[in-house]
């Protein structure tokens, strides 16, 4: 009883970092979303300044326009044609540095989107887990309840020089006092036991204890 009352605790003892861990997740996550909220850039002022620059550059084509029907030659006709394709140019370079401004931010946006559907995600198996880990330690709990009070009570019918002795054992070995001896050796530390040990401890007419760890056997398994 003793032996299984430790592996529980021992059981138990994992439950709070695993809390926190998940706890540690969740957190991290919502300071990478925090982090993209941070490096998001508004540049709805940028994209009024570059639509301003087309404008008047459009303005600019248009009024080169209006002086084809002072234009006398092919010469000035030419130039005139050269500096329209030049802005024209400068217009399509605008529109295009607009247009990758608009796709970073949605690229940006749907970023963001997927990391706070991941929370939401990590929200809900976290919620799982960890009402999964609570229900185990309130198990766990209450088998420890039953077997202390069974442990008590069996106590009881314990000697009391036997129960002083079980009890200093039980400091130096917690929940594993007793053994067996396995093929010739000690269960708990491995010695090699000498045959007139093995003959006591398949006898059991008194306690037989290990020289070496003085744990008490409770017989021996057989090879």
């Amino acid at each position: 009883m003793d032996r299984e009352i430790v592996q529980i605790r021992q059981q138990m003892a994992t439950f709070p970092p695993k809390l926190r861990a998940l706890d540690t997740r969740v957190a991290q996550e919502h300071q990478e979303v925090a982090k993209l909220d941070t490096t998001k850039t508004d540049t709805s002022k940028d994209r009024h300044r570059l639509e301003k620059d087309i404008q008047e550059l459009e303005e600019h084509i248009a009024a080169r326009r209006k002086r084809f029907p002072e234009i006398k030659t092919n010469k000035e006709m030419a130039a005139v044609n050269h500096e329209i394709e030049s802005l024209r140019l400068k217009i399509d370079a605008l529109e295009t540095r607009i247009l990758e401004m608009i796709e970073d931010e949605e690229a940006h946006d749907r970023r963001v989107a997927q990391a706070r559907e991941k929370i939401e995600r990590l929200h809900a198996e976290t919620d799982i887990e960890k009402q999964r880990i609570q229900d185990q330690l309130r198990s766990k709990n209450e088998k420890l309840g039953r077997l202390a009070a069974e442990r008590d009570r069996r106590r009881k019918s314990v000697p009391d020089d036997v129960l002083a002795l079980y009890d200093r054992l039980s400091e130096r070995h917690p929940g594993d006092v007793v053994c067996q001896a396995l093929h010739n050796h000690c269960g708990g530390c491995h010695i090699n036991l000498v045959s007139q040990k093995m003959v006591e401890i398949r006898q059991m007419k008194t306690f037989v204890r290990c020289e070496g760890c003085l744990r008490i056997f409770s017989g021996a398994a057989e090879s």
